[in-house]
């Protein structure tokens, strides 16, 4: 099997064409709060009328050209991605016919079609959208604290603290259920062998009156399944109201803070808008962590 790096590098140029559209629509993100910002202070408070018209049509040409290099950038990581898990695929599968029969005595059916299928789909992930969501994340982040650190280093503080505990409940949540998922993995695997080898060896089941047992067994294996979901429910049930509680908090303190800084003349009205628009950008970010490193992680094993 080749190195991924070597199946990455015949498509560089799509990589670059994808991040330029990335950053490019970031930017365009942190243009339209400022655009809100210019119309609370400027022509709500200002009386500038004659500005309305040209940042409305601001908000329209942001608007549009988000659509276009969002498009672009999920678009371009899709292709790429899945051109380069059907490449991996078709010479994992070349590979696997020159193995020996002692492999195939010593692993299960279960277990190669896993192989095949869930490990590089975990690849697929990891070059296509797990990727291209943890390096948007990045530059998201950095992009709305410069923005944020522009209108009030002070207000910017708020975020600055919540984030990390956001991001910490996420990774927790994640660490959990990533436990969850491999024991789920494992068993989705064992219960794929189950099935197959039953509907292959259904004649020798019958043959030997075996289809009691074949059931019980699938049973067991099902029940298994049935309560490793039901254990990754109850931890996400448990972790996923902190999250949200923290973020709803974020705004609410930006709010009630900003809100005096407006009254003192500390920042404008039409600031205080804008900056409570990137804190809310801000929030999917940090959200996503604990998730996006559980995967990145599942993917890194098996590249």
């Amino acid at each position: 099997m080749k190195k991924l790096h070597t199946y990455i590098g015949h498509y560089w140029y799509g990589y670059l064409f994808a991040i330029c559209s990335m950053i490019i629509a970031t930017g365009l993100d942190m243009v339209y709060p400022q655009i809100t910002q210019r119309i609370v202070d400027e022509v709500i408070i200002g009386g500038k009328m004659e500005m309305l018209t040209g940042l409305l049509v601001g908000i329209v040409a942001v608007g549009i050209g988000r659509c276009i290099f969002g498009y672009c950038k999920e678009f371009s990581f899709d292709v790429l991605s899945s051109k380069i898990g059907a490449q991996i695929r078709k010479d994992l599968f070349r590979h696997i016919q020159t193995l020996s029969m002692n492999y195939f005595d010593n692993t299960n059916t279960g277990e190669l079609m896993a192989r095949v299928k869930d490990d590089v789909d975990n690849v697929w992930g990891a070059l296509g959208y797990v990727g291209m969501l943890a390096i948007e994340c990045v530059i998201h982040t950095v992009s709305v604290l410069v923005c944020m650190v522009s209108i009030s280093p002070v207000l910017t503080i708020i975020p600055v603290v919540i984030m990390p505990i956001v991001a910490y409940t996420a990774v927790v949540l994640e660490k959990k259920i990533g436990k969850v998922y491999d024991d789920l993995s494992e068993e989705n695997a064992a219960l794929t062998t189950v099935v197959q080898e039953n509907l292959t060896g259904v004649r020798v089941v019958k043959a030997f009156a075996r289809e009691d047992y074949e059931i019980e067994k699938f049973r067991k294996h099902n029940k298994n399944y049935y309560d490793l979901s039901m254990k990754q429910s109850k931890i996400s049930l448990k972790y996923n109201p902190n999250i949200s509680f923290l973020t709803r908090l974020l705004l609410l303190l930006v709010v009630l803070v900003g809100g005096g800084f407006v009254i003192t003349d500390k920042i404008s009205l039409g600031d205080l808008g804008a900056f409570t628009e990137y804190a809310n950008n801000i929030i999917w970010p940090m959200e996503m962590i604990g998730w996006l490193s559980a995967d990145l992680a599942l993917s890194l094993i098996h590249i």
